[in-house]
C-alpha cells in the first residue's frame, strides 16, 4: 500500500469566537489538570464508515480537565483524510439542519479546511463553550456527536483511485434521505486524589509478527499502518508475553515495559490474564483469538483496529484484567491490547 505521511492538528473553539487550526504534536498536548475534577469518557471508539459500509477508521472523545479531544484516526493503510466536521451538543437534534433535519455540514462549528494526506486530526473543544462546567458538584453528563470527513484511497504509486465521505458511528440521523449517522458518549467526574491515573498509552503484547510487516496481498509493501503484534500460532499450553507501550515501529526499545500477558489454551478454551506490573494501570482492555493472524471487521476484511477484536473491558485503574474465551480449535493467534496509564 502506499505509505502516507502523518500529521496531527487541532483546531480550539472558545466560547465567543471560532479560532483557526494550527499544528501541534501530540506527544507534546497537556491537558490542565489542577482542576478539582477530572472528566473522563466511556473510553468507546465509533467506526467511521465511508460511503455507509467501508471500515476506514474511528472516532474517539476523550476528556482530560476542562477539554474535550475528538479525534479521527484513519486505520485502513491505503486511505487519507482530505476534509474534516464536526459538531458536538448537549441535545441529539441540535446540529446545524435544514428544515428536513438534514445536517448541514459547512455549518459545522469545527471544519478542518484541506487535510488531505492526515491519517490523524483531532478538534480540541473547552467544555465551557458547550455550557458544561469542571465542579465539586459534577454530575455524569451526555454528549451527542456528528462526525463527518472527506477521505481518498490510494493506488500503491500514490494516485487517487476512490473518493467518499464518512460518518462516524451508527445511529442514522433521519429515517429517509441523508445516511448522516450521530453518536453518543458517557462522560463522569472522578476526583483527582482518589484516582490519578497519569497520562495514559497504547499497549499490545509481544508477539512474533509486527503489524507493520503484515503483507497479505503480497505486493511487497506492509498492509497496516499501526504498530502491534500478533501472536502465534499457538498450540495448546502456556505462554506468558510482555506487554509493552508506546512501541512506535514494533520497537520495544522505544517503549516502555509495562506487564505481562498470560496465555492458557486448553480444550478449545482459553485463559488471558493480564498484569501490570508496580506503578501502572489499565482503563481498557481488547482481545482477539481466532485461526487467523488478525481480527475481521464487519466487511470481512483483516484488521488491526483494537475496537473490531471483538472482545472488550472498560476498566478503572485496573493492575489486572483477564478473559476466558470457549469454541476455539486447532492453532491460534492472539492480538491483546491494552490502554495502559501511569507516565
Amino acid at each position: 500500500m502506499f505509505l502516507k505521511s502523518k500529521f496531527f492538528i487541532v483546531s480550539i473553539i472558545t466560547a465567543f469566537f471560532f479560532s483557526s487550526c494550527s499544528s501541534v504534536d501530540d506527544t507534546t498536548l497537556i491537558f490542565d489538570e489542577t482542576v478539582m475534577q477530572r472528566v473522563v469518557s466511556d473510553g468507546t471508539s465509533h467506526i467511521i464508515y465511508a460511503g455507509q459500509f467501508i471500515n476506514v477508521g474511528n472516532v474517539t472523545a476523550n476528556a482530560e480537565g476542562e477539554n474535550l479531544l475528538v479525534t479521527f484516526t484513519i486505520t485502513e493503510s491505503d486511505w487519507e483524510l482530505t476534509e474534516a466536521q464536526l459538531w458536538v451538543g448537549t441535545t441529539p437534534d441540535g446540529y446545524p439542519q435544514t428544515k428536513k433535519g438534514s445536517p448541514k455540514i459547512g455549518n459545522f462549528p469545527f471544519n478542518a479546511g484541506d487535510i488531505t494526506g492526515a491519517v490523524t486530526y483531532s478538534f480540541l473543544v473547552p467544555l465551557s463553550s458547550l455550557g458544561i462546567t469542571n465542579t465539586e458538584t459534577c454530575e455524569a453528563f451526555t454528549l451527542y456527536f456528528m462526525a463527518h470527513c472527506s477521505v481518498q484511497r490510494l493506488d500503491e504509486n500514490g494516485n487517487v483511485i476512490q473518493t467518499e465521505t464518512g460518518w462516524a458511528g451508527t445511529e442514522r440521523v433521519l429515517d429517509r434521505g441523508s445516511w448522516a449517522t450521530r453518536f453518543s458518549m458517557t462522560f463522569t467526574c472522578e476526583n483527582d486524589d482518589d484516582d490519578d491515573q497519569g497520562s495514559c498509552e497504547t499497549a499490545f503484547a509481544y508477539g512474533n509478527t509486527c503489524f507493520l510487516s503484515i503483507d497479505l496481498n503480497n505486493d511487497g509493501r506492509g498492509d497496516f499502518n499501526r504498530w502491534g503484534w500478533s501472536i502465534g500460532p499457538l498450540s495448546e499450553g502456556t505462554t506468558t508475553h510482555d506487554i509493552y507501550a508506546g512501541a512506535g515501529q514494533c520497537d520495544t526499545n522505544k517503549g516502555t515495559f509495562v506487564g505481562t500477558l498470560t496465555l492458557t489454551y486448553e480444550g478449545g478454551n482459553l485463559k488471558a490474564s493480564y498484569q501490570m506490573i508496580s506503578g501502572f494501570t489499565m482503563s481498557e482492555t481488547h482481545l482477539y483469538a481466532g485461526n487467523d493472524l488478525l481480527a475481521k471487521d464487519v466487511k470481512g476484511d483483516y484488521t488491526v483496529a483494537p475496537g473490531q477484536y471483538g472482545n472488550l473491558h472498560e476498566l478503572s485503574a485496573s493492575t489486572s484484567d483477564s478473559y476466558t474465551l470457549s469454541g476455539l480449535s486447532g492453532d491460534i493467534y492472539v492480538v491483546a491490547h491494552a490502554v495502559v496509564c501511569g507516565f
